[in-house]
């Protein structure tokens, strides 16, 4: 047989079922090949529940079947082949769904752990359905943290929320999906699933899923999750795969008796290891077309502004001739900048507080400012300074020029 997934969230196995007998016509009623065919497919329509009633008794595996149809082998789909042309392609979007316990257990919510593959690039969770027994209203929280939530137990600070709402509850043979947008009801605001990544090459990321508290007397819909998948790991910390893909992981965690989740771990409120039951969505190639790119964000940067146009100016080793620069987009100024430089001071340059006029500059601090060509400096200590005075006079053309200037006494 296979495994379907279905819009409604439902999940089918498909299965091939031959009937064979031997018509013997009494003399009296005769069928043709199609009039019998539509016999015994009305049969099983009529008494499906029936059947349906003795599959559960028969196998485990049926205890979660709520129903069974036949079709005709003309309407079945054509299989596909045993060699096909060429390998098949995955889209970026993937779902990972766990399958659903036919004796599940439960109660508020679960821990565990989804891990990415060994050389495999990051992935981008996108969303997450859980299975509750509950068909009404469920009012749901979704926290989560990089890496495993060993040892922080109840300890929300290494925790972030990333969903929370209320949503109707599907069933236990159904996921319940937690809402994609951020929502308002009796003036308390719930979040809208935030997405988020899981590092490639075997890292991985904890997720604590869980079902708010209902006033006394309401009936308190459970989570339900899966006992151990092996017996022997009954109250140990040992976990295994529940279900995977060429992806990711979802491994067993711990089943959580209390909510919120208490924050010691050893407490009689903690089941393990109990399985994770729902679905995980994913983009298993968030930095297309880099695949396997395994670190966060992507390396990609987004341009808010044109790039700065001031040119890198490495001198040449052997330079030839006079040296070019290349044109500046910025806008031109026709004062030179002024830059003092105090050669037998060990103070580093600041920003001189000089004054735009055309007779003197007087400052005691050394700086950077735009003046005048006509310049003049009077430095108030008396000392001599070298200084340097540039000035652009069109964003084609710039030239340096070098003046030594001797501190004048005051006329």
């Amino acid at each position: 047989g296979a495994v379907t997934g279905k819009p409604d969230g439902t999940t089918s196995l498909d299965m091939t079922v031959s009937i064979s007998s031997e018509y013997i016509p009494d003399g009296f009623l005769e069928y043709s090949d199609d009039q019998f065919g539509d016999l015994i497919m009305g049969s099983i329509a009529n008494e499906s529940q029936t059947l349906i009633d003795d599959l559960r008794d028969k196998a485990p595996i049926f205890e979660a079947a709520t129903g069974v149809e036949s079709i005709e082998t003309e309407r079945l789909p054509e299989p596909p082949s045993d060699s096909p042309s060429s390998s098949p392609t995955r889209g970026n979007y993937q779902i990972l769904e766990t399958y659903i316990d036919s004796r599940p257990t439960g109660s508020y919510g679960i821990l565990f752990e989804v891990k990415t593959r060994p050389g495999v690039g990051t992935i981008l969770v996108k969303s997450l359905s859980f299975i509750t027994r509950f068909e009404g209203m469920v009012e749901y929280e979704v926290f989560t943290k990089l890496g495993s939530y060993a040892g922080q137990h109840g300890k929300f600070k290494f925790f972030d929320l990333i969903a929370s709402g209320r949503v109707k509850g599907q069933g236990p043979n159904a996921f319940t999906r937690v809402n994609e947008n951020d929502e308002t009801y009796n003036s308390k605001t719930y979040t809208g699933f935030q997405s988020v990544h899981i590092p490639g090459d075997r890292a991985s990321r904890s997720f604590y899923v869980t079902i708010k508290k209902v006033p006394d007397g309401e009936e308190q819909p459970p989570i339900l999750f899966s006992y151990p998948i092996n017996e022997d790991n009954e109250g140990k910390p040992v976990y295994e795969v529940v279900t995977s893909s060429p992806e990711i992981e979802i491994f067993e965690g711990d089943g959580v008796l209390e909510e919120p989740f208490p924050k010691d771990g050893d407490s009689p409120y903690y089941r393990r290891p109990r399985g994770f039951l729902g679905v995980v969505e994913y983009d298993m190639a968030p930095c297309f077309p880099l695949v396997n790119f395994t670190g966060w964000p992507c390396p990609y940067m987004k341009l808010t502004r044109s790039p700065t146009p001031k040119p890198t100016l490495k001198p040449t080793r052997n330079p030839t001739g006079q040296p070019t620069t290349s044109p500046v987009t910025e806008k031109s100024s026709i004062l030179p900048t002024l830059i003092i430089n105090q050669q037998e001071s060990n103070e580093n340059a600041g920003e001189a507080n000089l004054g735009s006029s055309d007779a003197a500059f007087v400052t005691d601090e050394l700086g950077v400012n735009e003046v005048p060509d006509d310049l003049l400096v009077n430095k108030i200590d008396e000392t001599a300074s070298n200084c340097t005075c540039s000035w652009k006079t069109h964003p084609v053309l710039m030239c340096m020029l070098f003046v030594l200037v001797s501190i004048l006494r005051h006329l």
